[in-house]
């Protein structure tokens, strides 16, 4: 299998929507191969692969978890609940600390696009299988996601505060004749953020995917093992990247705190 092959080419309707996407966006996608040739969408059926993975968990989980005895109770074993219980704490942990007392408003964004970036990378430790972000169309997609979350939240908090702090970050008098100067580049840092969320992600998964492939190509048995290790820690910690930065932009532009001062 090269690079833009996986079991995912083999699934229902993966050529026809293929051949679509060649036809209707071969110009338009983020990175044209060739040109305007779209080698590979395995990014979508990837994608949707991992929203299936989440809603089937999520429900096992959430049906232990209403009840109230066997939710006090830990799980014996490490299964479906136990990663959830560890993976939203470690979240939620994350969110506490950066954004504040305020941070179970924006539990359900944070915490889907975290199990979504982290189930993604984990695709790709899969053999022939590739992670839907290593693709920049995912990884864009959930940097504007988060681009249009925390803007938002900064208009509800601050109104059009969130605006005029561009134009004057020093938040003096002064500050306003400065103002023709410092609301480009100021703007311009605002929107490249998610720029920088998507080139991040997509960059370290594209590498550690390409190594590990490297190595199991060559010798596939023990081999590529530390290696799957090293790929798992970097799954790992660009999930954390991710939700770290997404909390900082949060916490820096919708700080209810600051607003209240």
């Amino acid at each position: 299998m090269d690079h833009h092959t996986s079991w995912l080419s083999f699934l229902p309707g993966y050529q026809s929507l293929h051949s679509y996407v060649q036809t209707n966006y071969g110009s338009t996608t983020v990175i044209p191969v060739g040109g305007t040739t779209v080698s590979t969408v395995h990014h979508i059926y990837a994608a949707l692969i991992v929203m299936l993975i989440l809603v089937v968990t999520s429900l096992v989980a959430r049906a232990r978890f209403v009840d109230v005895e066997q939710a006090i109770v830990p799980p014996r074993r490490f299964g479906i609940v136990a990663f959830y219980e560890l993976f939203l704490e470690t979240v939620l942990g994350l969110m506490a600390s950066i954004i504040g007392p305020s941070y179970k408003r924006y539990v359900p964004v944070i915490g889907t696009l975290a199990l979504f970036v982290f189930v993604s990378n984990m695709m790709g430790l899969i053999p022939g299988m590739l992670p839907g972000t290593d693709n920049l169309n995912t990884t864009f997609a959930c940097g504007a996601i988060v681009f249009l979350y925390f803007n938002f939240h900064g208009l509800r908090v601050h109104g059009i505060g969130h605006i005029t702090h561009l134009a004057n970050p020093v938040g003096t008098w002064w500050g306003w004749f400065l103002a023709p100067l410092l609301f480009p580049i100021e703007l311009v840092g605002l929107c490249v953020r998610p720029v920088t969320l998507g080139i991040r992600l997509c960059a370290n998964m594209v590498g550690d995917h390409a190594v590990l492939l490297a190595f199991a190509g060559i010798v596939p048995l023990l081999v590529p093992l530390p290696f799957y290790v090293l790929g798992f820690l970097v799954c790992v910690i660009q999930t954390a990247v991710f939700t770290i930065l997404t909390c900082v932009y949060i916490s820096l532009h919708a700080s209810e705190e600051d607003a209240h001062h």
